[in-house]
């Protein structure tokens, strides 16, 4: 038997000045003159860089300081160290829905990714608009006191559930009477996966650099740019890596917390018999996904048949942060209601 050839990596691993945040043309020319790496970077004068990567004076030292700073931040310190580090404290927006007995385990951390995902119809979308208000709060009241990127992808953003939404919070938050809680959400719209690329790696770090800089993205949704027809599942493999590898510096580098819609399949039940939860609904996107998950937040919808509204329950399937909390909810006019 003659022994089969080994496969050819198609995927490229990642650069480490893919971390960097620098400008995405910058990058490029920084790859096009195979300065891929730290060490590369670091052998070469400021006036050789700019020869090598035909970059300005002004480039060539913003890449020398940008990586000499990446790689002081990467020593090695104790927990001791990052306790006491008001530098590496996470920013958290509270929510009553992931509340349980511990008074500690009910908020969403800046530097983390989180899954919010569930059948059609389930509230998921509700859920991201309820989140993004809250977001707006001061910190004191359980919020993030910043500005809100929100990326959606089916259909059109629903500004009159979200403006009436916002009126009902002005009414528990004397505080934001003031404020305009539409002028804190930045809207975009975006119809396939390379325009979603385009603002994560192009839109995203030139607000980022603003003096008041959001400190949460909610996309919605994830899945319905990726379970369109590919020629190949490596296409489709290659450019979820690449789409994990933006949100995931969106988390661990720029400190935002991020928020990603996502669908399940599988689901064959009937709806009046759910009391709790079930399995039988399987995320969409597979493991290479999940892998990069902090927190997956489950919804599912149980019927009702009176005129009242449906229950929502809300399922923390596994997180780094809570223990398992399973909740149930109601969407009401004046947004998310805790049972």
């Amino acid at each position: 038997m003659s022994s089969s050839a080994p496969l050819s990596k198609k995927l490229k691993l990642s650069n480490e000045i893919d971390y960097l945040s620098l400008h995405p043309e910058l990058i490029h020319k920084l790859k096009q003159a195979k300065l891929c790496s730290f060490k590369a970077i670091l052998h070469l004068s400021h006036p050789e860089i700019q020869k090598t990567a035909k970059v300005s004076a002004s480039d060539a030292q913003i890449v020398l300081e940008t990586v000499s700073e990446a790689l002081l931040a990467n020593k090695i310190v104790s927990a001791y160290d990052i306790l006491h580090d008001k530098n590496v404290i996470r920013n958290k927006l509270s929510s009553e829905l992931l509340k349980n007995s511990s008074e500690n385990c009910n908020s969403i951390y800046t530097g983390t990714i989180t899954e919010i995902c569930g059948e059609s119809g389930c509230g998921k979308t509700q859920l991201c608009l309820y989140l993004s208000i809250c977001a707006q709060i001061p910190a004191h009241a359980g919020g993030l006191n910043s500005k809100v990127v929100y990326i959606h992808t089916e259909g059109e953003f629903p500004i009159k559930r979200f403006l009436q939404m916002a009126n009902a919070f002005k009414k528990d938050f004397p505080e934001l009477q003031r404020l305009r809680l539409s002028d804190n959400l930045v809207l975009k719209k975006v119809f396939n996966l390379n325009q979603l690329m385009y603002v994560l790696q192009n839109g995203l770090p030139d607000l980022l650099k603003k003096v008041s800089p959001p400190r949460i993205i909610i996309i919605d949704s994830v899945a319905a740019l990726l379970r369109c027809e590919y020629d190949s599942w490596s296409e489709r493999t290659s450019l979820m890596v690449q789409l994990a590898t933006e949100i995931w510096k969106l988390a661990n580098i720029h400190q935002m917390a991020v928020l990603c819609v996502n669908q399940v399949s599988g689901s064959n039940r009937n709806q009046n018999q759910i009391t709790k939860p079930t399995n039988l609904d399987v995320p969409s996107l597979g493991l290479l996904w999940s892998n990069i998950l902090t927190t997956r937040i489950k919804i599912s919808r149980k019927s009702s048949e009176t005129n009242l509204p449906a229950n929502r329950i809300l399922e923390l399937i596994f997180s780094s942060y809570h223990p398992h909390i399973c909740n149930n909810f109601m969407i009401t006019e004046c947004g998310i209601q805790v049972l």
